[in-house]
């Protein structure tokens, strides 16, 4: 692996993490290694103690240093060098990043750096083509996420987003804190046709885990109204697995392991939207 930095005044495209990692030749999960590919960009990563952050950059020009505390797990460690790394790569110019958990943890929406750098992270050091073909129609459990993590030596967080995106099955991840939902990603199958509610419902484990009850049982069927906003939802079921990632957060996955469920909503939501008063068909 050539450890020649890339140069500062090319295009966009040489900037993607689809090109870093064709350019090094890199094809197996066990080949993706941070350090080597950061170097190659142009950064050193090293790692200390950190106060009020999990990591940070300092550039100047074409080189810059990445430090990363090393007292968290290693999935951590390589998803913060990661992000890191995309703010040096999307975001140069700027003079300095510094990302606490709460940015990590809520940048994954919206178009702002903190959402480009955790893409960016999940481009390089979760690929697609590596990705996809090994996590295709697997349950959608934190079982499967954290096999998948061990795989490629990444945050749970960041594998679990990719198994919604690109496992293949019907599915949305939501992360809730005491207060509030921060975020959602919803499979192809189940984006823009649900919608997750602002907090969840009374009869879900992630509330059992909110109130601090640690011994909720999970992976359990719960009702679909429990979690999402549709009229109808109370006639359905989705499959919950809900997780204490830390203190008053919780992370849910959630699985329509009957694809049937989806369609007979739709149908629903037409035939309420169709017409008559009653919500009879014509």
């Amino acid at each position: 692996m050539t450890s020649q930095a890339l140069p500062m005044n090319k295009t966009v495209e040489v900037f993607s993490p689809g090109y870093i990692l064709k350019e090094l030749g890199i094809r197996d999960p066990e080949d993706l290694d941070v350090e080597a590919i950061a170097q190659h960009c142009g950064a050193t990563i090293r790692y200390a103690n950190l106060k009020g952050c999990a990591a940070r950059i300092m550039g100047f020009r074409d080189r810059a240093i990445i430090t990363v505390d090393p007292r968290v797990n290693r999935g951590r460690q390589r998803f913060s060098a990661g992000h890191e790394l995309g703010h040096w790569m999307r975001d140069r110019g700027e003079v300095a990043f510094q990302c606490d958990e709460n940015k990590l943890r809520r940048g994954w929406s919206g178009e702002n750096p903190e959402s480009r750098a955790n893409h960016f992270a999940s481009d390089l050091l979760l690929p697609v083509d590596m990705f996809k073909p090994r996590s295709r129609n697997l349950p959608v459990t934190f079982d499967t996420v954290r096999r998948l993590a061990e795989l490629f030596q990444m945050s749970i967080t960041a594998t679990a987003i990719r198994l919604v995106e690109h496992g293949g099955l019907p599915s949305m991840l939501v992360s809730n804190n005491a207060v509030e939902r921060e975020w959602s990603f919803a499979s192809d199958g189940v984006r823009g046709r649900l919608r997750p509610k602002e907090r969840p419902g009374d009869g879900s484990i992630a509330y059992e885990l909110l109130r601090g009850n640690t011994l909720a049982a999970s992976p359990s069927d719960v009702g679909a109204a429990e979690w999402v906003t549709h009229w109808d939802a109370e006639r359905y079921w989705v499959r919950e697995d809900s997780l204490l990632i830390r203190d008053s957060v919780v992370l849910t996955l959630l699985w329509w392991r009957d694809e049937s469920q989806l369609i007979d909503l739709d149908n629903a939501e037409e035939t309420r939207g169709s017409g008559r008063s009653d919500f009879r068909e014509d």
